[in-house]
């Protein structure tokens, strides 16, 4: 039988907004940059509170006119970037919901004139008068998502939407392509933002490698819900928003707004059974463990340490080398933890990865989510959520030391080494991650796996009690992992 990994379904009453889905990423922060190097800007905003939350918003936009201003002529033959058109647009979202409209100036707004309760839980870029508008209520999305993740959220998620203000400028709207494109291209934008801000350019923000990390786990908070079939499709998974930021990052405005920037492949998938749907597709924590390969009886096997086995063994022969099958055993520490505090490790002189039940216990139920009450439209965040190849991570981690270990003789120590085994992570993702399985595939992915794979990437890998950060980023590891996933081991 197929085994796949995935988290688990979200209850029927949880609904996220369709305005959400459909027109925007939102998340912004209540309070100030960690680091403001200008006075607070001075953009003229329709409904403006007055309040921190809305001073940090204001900031997060000026600094995005800012770096557009300065790049926009590369991306459209020199050209001087033109005003938005219809302004900037504060509006509380439980006032809309409470009256049925949107009171005062803010009611002018394009996409809020057609419908008023689009704002609510919401930030988007609105195309029918060149404006962006925002819902500020503290119990929604927007600002409860920045209260958790930081006020660098807030510029990222400003930063995409001027990514659309920039797609109506370039004409690129008008394309004939899915939603999940512009969404993107729209990444894209906001990643070559956030290199602007890495390099202490912004005027408003800087950050620290802790609270880019911070904000990357918020980005993934507007993530697509697994979707029941292609046609929910819009934003992307967890991996394809923050791949497309990474390439904005790595590569820059005139990679994002290039004409073949539309040529990309995305990971996100609907289930393909009622199974599947239903279950969430997740294994077991007593599954995943299970280092036997699957029965085919379904009597048990878990087939997550088999199918690491059977994929590197063909990598090894691939390159005329032999693969020792690594094996995984339970202690509270690895022989050779990467720290006093390790409980989960790839050992070299026995070829095992020893993993301790407590942290086992604490990757399979580490992933982040939220839900939105379908009366109140408020918004709850939710932590330790079943993420099942979180913990598949982890151990595939392992096996990407032992790659370096037993096929090239290097060293396991430093940075280095932890950003290869992530690269090594990335490709064997991109073999098991397919919608049905074939002989050659008895093991395959769920499609949230690749949220819960980005999440580790983030997060766990790098945490002293597994494999320590070793002086890289949450970032460096989900580049490198995409780089593995996007690329395949000869680039790793």
């Amino acid at each position: 039988m197929q085994r796949r990994f995935s988290k688990s379904m979200r209850a029927a009453a949880i609904v996220v907004a369709a305005t959400l889905v459909l027109s925007a990423c939102a998340t912004v922060t209540d309070g100030t940059p960690s680091v403001q190097v200008a006075p607070n800007a001075t953009l003229n905003v329709v409904g403006d509170s007055g309040q921190a939350f809305d001073t940090t918003v204001k900031n997060a936009i000026s600094d995005v006119l800012a770096f557009w201003k300065i790049n926009y002529p590369s991306i459209m033959n020199g050209a001087s970037l033109p005003p938005l058109k219809g302004g900037f647009f504060s509006v509380d979202g439980q006032e809309v919901l409470d009256s049925g409209v949107v009171k005062g100036p803010a009611a002018k707004e394009g996409c809020l004139a057609r419908s008023a309760k689009t704002i609510v839980n919401n930030a988007f870029f609105c195309f029918v008068d060149d404006s962006i508008a925002w819902d500020r209520n503290q119990d929604h999305l927007v600002p409860v998502l920045a209260e958790k993740y930081g006020p660098l959220l807030i510029a990222l998620a400003f930063a995409h939407e001027f990514g659309h203000a920039l797609q109506y400028r370039t004409g690129n709207y008008k394309l004939d392509l899915p939603t999940i494109d512009f969404e993107s291209q729209a990444d894209c934008a906001a990643g070559a933002f956030l290199d602007f801000v890495q390099k202490n350019q912004a005027p408003h923000f800087r950050a620290t490698p802790e609270e880019l990390d911070q904000a990357l786990n918020g980005y993934l908070q507007v993530r697509d819900s697994t979707p029941t079939s292609p046609d929910d499709i819009s934003h992307g998974n967890g991996f394809d928003r923050l791949s497309a930021i990474d390439d904005g990052v790595l590569h820059g405005p005139k990679f994002c707004f290039a004409k073949d920037y539309f040529n990309r492949k995305f990971t996100e998938r609907p289930f393909v059974s009622d199974t599947d749907y239903l279950t969430g597709g997740n294994e077991t924590l007593a599954q995943v463990l299970d280092p036997r390969p699957i029965a085919t009886d379904g009597s048990g096997g878990g087939g997550l340490q088999p199918d690491l086995n059977r994929f590197w063994k063909a990598a090894a022969k691939s390159i005329s080398k032999d693969w020792t099958d690594v094996k995984i055993a339970e202690a509270p520490h690895p022989k050779c933890g990467a720290s006093a505090t390790s409980e989960f490790g790839y050992c070299p002189d026995d070829n095992t990865v020893y993993y301790s039940k407590s942290i086992a216990e604490q990757a399979y139920n580490s992933l982040a989510d939220k839900s939105v009450d379908p009366t109140t439209h408020k918004v709850t965040l939710l932590e330790n959520q079943p993420a099942d190849f979180a913990l598949g991570t982890l151990f595939a981690v392992g096996w990407g030391l032992a790659v370096r270990h037993q096929l090239f003789k290097r060293s396991n120590d430093g940075p280095d080494a932890l950003l290869a085994a992530s690269c090594y992570t990335g490709a064997y993702a991109k073999d098991i991650n397919i919608a049905n399985g074939d002989a050659a595939h008895p093991f395959i992915l769920s499609p949230p796996d690749m949220d819960e794979a980005t999440s580790a990437m983030l997060n766990l890998v790098g945490q002293n009690n597994t494999y320590g950060a070793r002086g890289t980023t949450g970032l460096q590891r989900i580049q490198s992992f995409v780089k593995g996933y996007q690329g395949g081991l000869s680039v790793c």
